[in-house]
């Protein structure tokens, strides 16, 4: 039980000392009324945390850097009990929930698998005197994607030229592909500026390799994923690419939107305490090298993880990402 009932009690006792030493009625009764007030509040604390019934969902089990991870809380409370619920997610930082529970926005800002262990929530009376901690919710793995980079530049495709590829049906068009690709007919039947889609011949897919053998820094490697993130979904939505990452032994193909899905959650995954290059290309195919530049301004240090987040060990983390792989993502950048 926490709050601040001790220093309520300390000042009800200094009034009962002044009003026996001057003597004072008004006094002794304001010390009765704070004595009163405490004992309310730890009723209404104690009946709130014996009837409170609370639980935690995560509707979405990943998240791109920078954006929350949602957690949904539902209470069940009698009406009739002026009680207040909180819940943890900073330290110190306390979110009250509303009377039927609600949605917390929750800043995990480090990428990678972690586990979200149950909730530390707070309930009391509504002025704070009582406090009653308790916990809600089960372990829950999220993954945190890598944000989208846009500063590496990448090679053209080798093997293979704009006007080579087949097409492969149509699509909305994305700002900056051929103008040659336009299918001029849908626009001129009033429909919406549509594309052809194309699709590179296997032999010529551009080769992508990460390297994080210099990404001794947390920070580094960081950076290596972002670029790497930026980097594959650009050579994507252009036709596909494939990726060598380090411990991988063979490429990961990233030509439509669930296999670029899947190699970010495998980006997400980068370690620096496992770093390294990726294998060597076969044939020398290399279309882009992703590694840490020299003098790379790592920026500040980490944030440290919220109360109650967990890195997730590698093996748990690679099944995690086994799993979002295995059914359709959610809050993901779509190739096209």
């Amino acid at each position: 039980m926490s709050g601040h009932w001790a220093l309520w009690l300390v000042a009800a006792g200094t009034l009962t000392t002044l009003a026996g030493a001057l003597p004072s009625l008004t006094l002794f009764t304001l010390a009765a009324g704070l004595v009163l007030t405490v004992a309310g509040a730890c009723a209404i604390t104690v009946a709130a945390a014996l009837r409170l019934s609370i639980s935690r969902a995560v509707p979405a089990r990943e998240s791109n850097e920078g954006e929350p991870v949602r957690l949904h809380f539902t209470v069940r409370l009698p009406r009739w009990l002026p009680a207040r619920v909180e819940v943890l997610t900073a330290p110190g930082g306390w979110v009250p929930l509303a009377e039927d529970g609600g949605t917390v926005e929750l800043f995990v800002e480090r990428r990678g698998a972690h586990l979200l262990e149950p909730s530390t929530v707070r309930v009391g009376d509504p002025f704070g005197v009582v406090r009653w901690r308790l916990s809600a919710g089960v372990p829950e793995p999220v993954l945190i994607l890598p944000e989208i980079g846009v500063d590496v530049p990448i090679n053209p495709p080798l093997g293979a030229r704009a006007d080579d590829l087949e097409p492969d049906g149509l699509r909305p068009y994305v700002p900056g592909s051929p103008i040659s690709r336009i299918h001029w007919a849908s626009l001129a039947r009033g429909g919406e500026l549509q594309e052809r889609r194309m699709i590179t011949p296997p032999t010529g897919l551009p080769l992508v390799i990460v390297d994080t053998s210099g990404g001794a820094d947390p920070r580094a490697v960081d950076w290596v994923a972002r670029a790497a993130a930026g980097c594959v979904l650009s050579l994507a939505r252009g036709g596909g690419c494939e990726v060598l990452l380090p411990g991988v032994p063979r490429p990961l193909a990233a030509v439509d939107e669930s296999s670029w899905r899947a190699v970010h959650r495998r980006l997400a995954l980068l370690d620096a305490d496992r770093p390294g290059p990726a294998p060597a290309p076969p044939g020398g195919r290399v279309s882009s090298v992703i590694r840490v530049p020299a003098g790379l301004d790592l920026g500040p240090p980490l944030p440290a993880l919220p109360p109650g987040v967990v890195p997730m060990p590698p093996s748990a983390a690679e099944e995690l990402v086994e799993a979002l792989s295995g059914r359709p993502g959610r809050r993901e950048h779509a190739v096209a």
